[in-house]
């Protein structure tokens, strides 16, 4: 048996302080009738109330509610598997396009070399498919997973600060949406674990303004993605133009110049955090090679994964079953085990 939503088996969890509930429900049931009638007087004052149809209804109560739980897992019935040999590499490019990437330190401007950058890694990885995630203050999937080169590389040379009109810099929904563009969905995970390794590629000067990189990489590492952050600027600081062969520069309030400069310690603990490698480059010096080096050694490095044959959900059975039991218990009545005894 396979789940589609195996993230919801945590909610089973619920049905440990649902037993006790239940069981405190029992217990307060019968001291609260002892408490209106003493207890010589209760089976001939009060109807009795039969202390198996109680526990019958309790019962019925928690294999509902667990029938109810299990059903959010999405089990599936799996009538064998075969082996399927994992191939290639899928990579998703998250590229920086806020302004502070049009500074020029590294010649032409850091957005240019890093499009170089993410170019030549997509020519020299052979097989697997690529996507682009451009991102500033919120992310956009500017190309799904294609094995098109040719439009990969168009909607490559279109990226720019002028598609994401909210600027600023937030790591962690880009990261999330590359993340999700690997593993689309619970109901494919399983196909998608045989297509390829999954690779992120991350291109920026290092400026995050959202934090929280810390949980985002630990998601990362435990989804099994492999993780690549490249560092495109110099430490020193440079001035951020406003468009592209503009004279005017980016101010702040009070009318100053706003420098920037490349931040690797960012880029860095986010690399050691999601088990990864971090990388800066330069105009004259360019990291497509050791990188896509890194990454053919881990598509070769193909492994075997088990594919059911086949699949059939079986959810809607306990769904049902759950519904069921529930109506059930609620027609049941009460019952009575004492009876007026005669004088």
């Amino acid at each position: 048996m396979s789940f589609a939503w195996p993230e919801n088996i945590v909610y089973l969890l619920l049905l440990i302080p649902l037993v006790v509930f239940l069981g405190y429900g029992v217990i307060r049931h019968f001291q609260l009738r002892e408490a209106v009638v003493a207890p010589p007087l209760a089976d001939l004052m009060m109807p009795g109330v039969g202390f198996r149809v109680i526990v019958v209804k309790k019962v019925m109560i928690f294999i509902g509610i667990a029938s109810l739980l299990f059903a959010l897992t999405g089990p599936r019935l799996s009538g064998g598997g075969r082996p399927m040999l994992r191939k290639g590499a899928d990579m998703v490019f998250v590229l920086d396009v806020s302004r502070s990437m049009r500074a020029g330190d590294v010649l032409p401007d850091r957005l240019t070399q890093a499009k170089f950058e993410i170019s030549g890694i997509s020519r020299a990885v052979t097989g697997g498919r690529r996507a682009i995630v451009l991102f500033a203050e919120k992310p956009l999937a500017q190309c799904p997973l294609t094995a098109d080169s040719e439009a990969f590389e168009a909607l490559l040379d279109m990226a720019s600060p002028d598609l994401i009109e909210a600027q600023g810099t937030d790591f962690v929904s880009a990261l999330e949406l590359a993340k999700n563009i690997l593993e689309p969905s619970s109901e494919s995970r399983i196909a998608y674990a045989a297509k390829g390794e999954k690779i992120i590629v991350l291109l920026s000067d290092g400026e995050d303004h959202a934090g929280n990189l810390p949980t985002v990489a630990r998601r990362i590492k435990k989804g099994g993605i492999h993780f690549f952050a490249i560092g495109v600027g110099m430490i020193g600081p440079a001035v951020i133009p406003l468009g592209e062969g503009s004279g005017e520069l980016k101010l702040d309030e009070r009318g100053r110049v706003v420098t920037t400069s490349l931040r690797s310690e960012t880029l860095q603990a986010l690399a050691r955090d999601a088990g990864g490698f971090y990388f800066r480059t330069r105009a004259d010096q360019t990291v497509f090679g050791e990188v896509s080096a890194r990454i053919n050694r881990i598509a070769a490095a193909s492994r075997w994964v088990m594919e059911p044959v086949e699949s059939e959900p079986v959810y809607y059975y306990f769904l049902g079953l759950g519904l069921l039991l529930l109506l059930c218990e609620t027609m049941i009545g009460r019952g009575g085990s004492g009876r007026l005894q005669k004088p």
